[in-house]
């Protein structure tokens, strides 16, 4: 396990580099989905489908590697990263499950997106599942977990944001008529009158208190790369909303993304 621990240990740094790099690329690149869809990144797919093909990988080896601790018994059964288990499985099981059955119109998204979206929440499982089942401590979790201030205030955070995701997403899914609508609106009520990407503002909240609940270095790896992925992509959006509406929207004088910063 030595071993195996110093290349997880080797892998996080990797994907901290990566991250870095993803947000430094998303400063001059429009990631092909959305309302940023282009065909000039090759094929495309549809964007229910395409969305869970990425998002179910994280939530199907994220299960596998918890049954690979507990088959050859790696560490006894804890409560504490179960719980952190389960939550972290309920964000993928509506993520993957329930949000693209939901979505409306026949957008697309470039294979590329998909693919490293495959990619990169597989190797999400294995950074979340390697902390919780293999390498954490094994009295790292102890029962009085479930008291302490990292748990408390992360599972607030993460519920909260869990939230203000999803209902961002029912707000902007029911602005469309129907299935065959395809068209962009503009979105308002609940925090979107202050904050222009509500969605992705609740996600980063949510990811932060995983991160707080879990109290590892591999939560914040994780935060770094929704970071890295959603700042600039709300830059993007708010572009767009500005290229669409003009002055109209300019005066609702909304935040980008984080209230009173940016």
């Amino acid at each position: 396990m030595e071993v195996l621990q110093f290349y997880y240990d080797y892998f996080l740094l990797v994907m901290i580099i990566l991250a870095v790099g993803v947000f430094i690329g998303l400063q001059f690149l429009s990631a092909p989905y959305g309302m940023t869809f282009n065909t000039s990144w090759g094929g495309s797919i549809r964007s229910n489908i395409g969305w869970m093909i990425m998002e179910v990988p994280v939530f199907i080896f994220m299960f596998l590697i918890y049954l690979f601790a507990m088959a050859f018994n790696i560490k006894p059964f804890n409560i504490v990263t179960f719980t952190i288990f389960v939550l972290f499985q309920a964000h993928y099981l509506q993520r993957a499950f329930i949000f693209p059955v939901l979505m409306k119109g026949t957008s697309k998204m470039s294979n590329v997106i998909v693919i490293t979206g495959f990619f990169f929440n597989t190797f999400n499982a294995v950074m979340q599942g390697g902390w919780l089942f293999l390498f954490s401590p094994a009295d790292y979790y102890p029962i009085s977990w479930f008291w302490s201030p990292q748990f408390i205030i992360g599972t607030i955070l993460f519920f909260t944001g869990m939230v203000i995701n999803i209902q961002s997403d029912r707000i902007i899914r029911n602005l469309r008529h129907d299935d065959k609508d395809n068209n962009y609106y503009l979105p308002t009520g609940f925090l979107f009158d202050k904050i222009n990407s509500a969605n992705y503002f609740g996600e980063i909240i949510e990811w932060i208190g995983f991160a707080i609940l879990s109290w590892s270095f591999a939560g914040l790896v994780f935060v770094l790369w929704v970071l890295a992925n959603i700042v600039p992509r709300s830059k993007r959006v708010y572009e767009n909303y500005t290229q669409f509406w003009g002055d109209d929207f300019k005066k609702l004088k909304r935040y980008k993304l984080f209230p009173f910063i940016y």
